[in-house]
């Protein structure tokens, strides 16, 4: 572009100075000639100028396309690496996205399963509490407890224990185990203290924990009496009874906090046990359950195995018969092979006429 400029002030100058010098020679005529000649002179100048110009001219035109072409093709190159690039990221935060919400969406399934669980299990603590509540439904479900333990013991057995015995005195025990001489029958029946052990939980003071520890105690202690007095029956019974507490820690509490229960426990022969404890003396009474059957029956045994000894002798002699017979077949086979190798081979050599071999005893 600079180029163009100076040489169109190169033009307008010759111009100027080509107006000056035909004014200054206007009046000579012997120079019209020499003016003409130089004014043809000038155009052709100013033509030759003028294409050149115009080939200068289309030579920037032509540089400017490619150069704008070239930039045209970067531009292009680098707004579809832009978009390739674009494309690129959107898709994988797409992908990001889609699988971050999938996880939410799977979290928010277990968010929703987790409170359906939490819901039935706080139906389910609601039932308990309900339960536990009413003194009726609290005791069936330690009569319950204590039969589960009986059945995982001694499973069906009836000559070992049985439910809802009632005795000649007309009480009925909740459970009685049908223990040996000299144990005997010992009766189980489940208490289930709970309202004032609750309030001794719950006490914010020392007056009123020691209030309600000591109702709790004289509640216990009536269980005990009453058991003594029902479940104790002299020539039927053994001599003393089991009180069943479903609950360990009221167990745990009367054994650490209740010397005075525990003791009318033992002057009354009425002994506490909880799940734990009940299962460990019901494992050891069917032990000596079992060892005293097993000594009645001695006698029996004996003679049974006098029969199985009997069997056994005959299954040996009859063992060892068998195994002569075999051992003889076995011989009589190995002579049988022998005697049929030999026909097979003399009779191969008499069809190939070997007729002179020495005769030999087919033994």
């Amino acid at each position: 572009m600079e180029y163009v400029v100076f040489m169109l002030c190169i033009f307008v100058i010759m111009l100027v100075v080509i107006v000056v010098f035909f004014v200054r020679i206007q009046n000579k005529p012997s120079m019209k000639k020499e003016l003409l000649e130089s004014e043809k002179r000038q155009q052709d100048l100013l033509f030759a100028l003028q294409q050149q110009m115009k080939a200068e001219l289309s030579s920037m035109q032509n540089m400017l396309r490619q150069d704008m072409g070239v930039m045209q093709d970067a531009a292009a190159k680098q707004i579809y690496i832009m978009e390739k690039n674009m494309h690129s990221s959107m898709q994988q935060s797409y992908e990001t996205t889609t699988r971050v919400f999938g996880e939410v969406l799977k979290q928010v399934g277990k968010l929703d399963e987790g409170q359906k669980n939490l819901k039935e299990l706080s139906m389910s603590i609601s039932s308990i509490q309900n339960v536990l509540t009413d003194k009726k439904t609290r005791g069936i479900f330690g009569e319950v407890e204590l039969y589960h333990l009986l059945e995982n013991a001694m499973g069906s057995n009836e000559k070992q224990y049985a439910k809802q015995y009632r005795l000649s005195n007309g009480f009925i025990a909740d459970a009685v185990i049908f223990g040996k001489e000299p144990l005997g029958m010992i009766c189980i029946d489940s208490k289930f203290p709970l309202e004032n052990y609750n309030r001794l939980m719950s006490a914010s003071s020392k007056e009123e924990r020691k209030k309600y520890h000591a109702l709790f105690v004289s509640d216990v202690k009536k269980h005990i009496q009453t058991i003594q007095k029902k479940y104790i029956v002299p020539q039927e019974t053994a001599e003393f009874a089991y009180m069943f507490l479903p609950a360990e820690a009221i167990f745990s509490y009367i054994y650490a906090a209740c010397d005075e229960v525990v003791k009318e426990s033992y002057e009354k022969k009425v002994y506490l046990v909880s799940p734990t404890t009940l299962m460990a003396y019901i494992t050891a009474i069917k032990a000596i359950y079992l060892g005293v059957e097993r000594n009645e029956n001695m006698a029996a045994m004996q003679k049974e195995l006098g029969k199985l000894q009997q069997e056994f002798q005959r299954f040996e002699k009859r063992y060892q018969n068998v195994c002569s017979d075999f051992e003889r077949c076995y011989e009589d086979m190995r002579l049988l092979q022998i005697t049929a190798g030999k026909l097979v081979n003399r009779f191969h050599e008499i069809e190939s006429v070997q007729l002179e071999k020495k005769e030999e005893s087919m033994d």
